[in-house]
């Protein structure tokens, strides 16, 4: 089955492997779980398995992200002598308003879609991601079609964590928490992946077992090259070196964007250096205070304070750590 690619989660996949094998899968099933833990990932798995449990092209194309149609043969229907195509489909929402936030109009979209359709569908899979990002019109208009959705349609559901999802929604699904792996399962993973060894573990530990971070820094070069910068700002974190902090930082002065994800990464290599990893510059009690100094400026960013402040209070208190 396309879930056995999951790595971890053991309680997960037998769940839903069970629920699917008795044909007694709930029609919502929500997946809550950090960002880069992969929980679309599972909900890809989940549907492939859904849709084509004999595996093939289709499902390994929905692994990927990419929704696929395919038609069977033409057959008779319940409804008469109708010559039709029996329709499996994936469908994927994301939401497109601003931060990511969903539109009411993508919903009744994706509504029209599976009722117009439901005649010829054998199957679908309705892949909603990030449903924290759901107003409460947003989520009015998923709840029409989840209270009777039409027949042999599964809504898959992820959200970053459970009490942003809407209670509304949250009591029309099933939920399961998808958790990090080891480190070190992680390591191997990704490196399977095609990521070098030695930068999958790196990697791996700097971010706690998070299959889709790993992933994703490893196969992109400016993240790549942020993580870096923060290791350095790290170091100097270490060596109480402000100066060295305020150099590094100058660059994201006019950037709040991109002070906030330097600091996001900072903030992950100082947590890290608190689990004792061989990999992060900064350790103990300083790796605890460089942590705290992380959520406050982040959080200043947040508020609308001005960067360059933000970033030089940042710098001068390496000095206390």
């Amino acid at each position: 089955m396309m879930l056995d690619r999951m790595e971890g989660n053991a309680e997960l996949k037998t769940s839903v492997q069970l629920m699917l094998a008795s044909r007694r899968l709930t029609h919502s099933v929500l997946l809550v779980g950090e960002e880069g833990l992969g929980t679309g990932f599972a909900a890809r798995c989940i549907a492939a398995d859904y849709l084509y449990p004999a595996g093939g092209a289709p499902a390994e194309a929905l692994l990927r992200g990419e929704c696929c149609r395919a038609v069977a043969k033409a057959g008779k229907r319940d409804s008469g002598q109708v010559e039709t195509g029996i329709v499996r489909e994936a469908i994927s929402v994301t939401g497109m308003g601003s931060g990511g936030k969903y539109l009411v109009g993508q919903v009744t979209a994706m509504r029209s879609e599976i009722f117009n359709t439901s005649l010829s569908a054998e199957g679908r899979a309705v892949l909603l991601y990030h449903v924290e990002k759901m107003n409460e019109e947003s989520a009015n208009a998923l709840l029409k079609v989840m209270e009777e959705p039409p027949e042999g349609v599964l809504f898959l559901l992820t959200a970053d964590s459970l009490a942003g999802v809407l209670p509304t929604i949250r009591s029309r699904c099933v939920s399961f928490a998808v958790a990090p792996v080891p480190p070190e399962q992680c390591a191997r993973y990704c490196a399977a992946q095609g990521v070098d060894k030695k930068t999958a573990a790196l990697y791996s530990e700097l971010f706690d077992g998070h299959i889709g971070t790993v992933l994703a820094v490893a196969r992109d070069e400016g993240r790549a090259a942020q993580v870096e910068k923060a290791l350095q700002l790290a170091k100097a974190a270490a060596d109480r070196d402000s100066y060295a902090a305020a150099c590094l930082l100058t660059a994201y002065e006019k950037d709040k964007t991109g002070a906030a994800a330097l600091l996001t990464d900072f903030r992950a290599v100082a947590a890290a250096g608190l689990r004792q990893s061989p990999h992060a510059p900064v350790q103990g009690i300083a790796a605890q205070r460089a942590l705290r100094l992380a959520d406050a400026a982040i959080q200043r960013l947040g508020a609308q304070v001005n960067p360059k402040i933000v970033l030089s209070v940042f710098a001068a208190k390496f000095r206390a750590l």
